[in-house]
């Protein structure tokens, strides 16, 4: 849609005020081929960019850095900690690049040639060899750089309409164990959750504004 129609409908969907003009942010996603090249790193945005869908700028910058220090060189012997700092960053981007991307390819929308796109596309052999293992066998592991856990890959994918056809058997409960388990988890958060306090006792106590003289 153009920007005026993106503006519009923004706009029309806020449910208060605005207190501010929207603005027309563009970004060019995507990544360089090397992240560390002779005596050159290029760190977070400077590397590449993944769209904000799933924001992770923040841990981006954290594992960046300490990638840095663990392969900082002491001597002129760099290609080697070059390489492996470029094979782990790859490996980062990709592997979020997928999570971002199984959003748009699990969508159940059809009433854009924009949605229409995107839930027909190609996707990565590693995305697709991952969504393929769950639809057929219920399984689900952590990505390799342990930023989305099972439980944000079963979210997104089951609460996109992506279920299991067949599950493993191993450790199966039976209905009433089953009930016993949840109930057991369940008893447990509670007990967690009365313990906290509430979110302006939190404010009141780490966060409170300064005294005034």
């Amino acid at each position: 849609m153009s920007d005026d129609e993106a503006r519009e409908t923004l706009v029309s969907n806020l449910t208060g005020d605005m207190i501010t003009d929207p603005r027309f942010i563009k970004y060019r996603m995507g990544s360089r081929q090397k992240f560390w090249d002779k005596n050159c790193v290029a760190l977070v945005l400077s590397s590449g960019f993944i769209e904000p869908l799933e924001s992770t700028s923040i841990h981006l910058v954290m594992t960046a850095i300490i990638r840095l220090i663990r392969l900082f060189p002491f001597s002129d012997k760099t290609d080697a900690l070059a390489d492996r700092f470029n094979q782990e960053t790859r490996n980062e981007i990709e592997t979020i690049r997928d999570f971002i991307i199984l959003h748009y390819k699990q969508t159940q929308r059809q009433d854009s040639d924009f949605w229409n796109f995107y839930r027909t596309m190609d996707i990565p052999e590693t995305l697709a060899h991952r969504m393929q293992i769950f639809k057929e066998n219920g399984y689900v592991w952590p990505d390799d750089v342990a930023l989305f856990r099972v439980d944000s890959w079963v979210q997104v994918m089951m609460g996109q309409g992506l279920m299991p056809e067949g599950l493993h058997n191993a450790g199966k409960l039976s209905g009433t164990n089953l009930q016993q388990s949840l109930a057991k988890i369940k008893s447990s958060i509670d007990n967690t959750v009365q313990k906290l306090p509430t979110h302006q006792q939190f404010i009141d106590h780490y966060c409170a504004a300064p005294q005034q003289d």
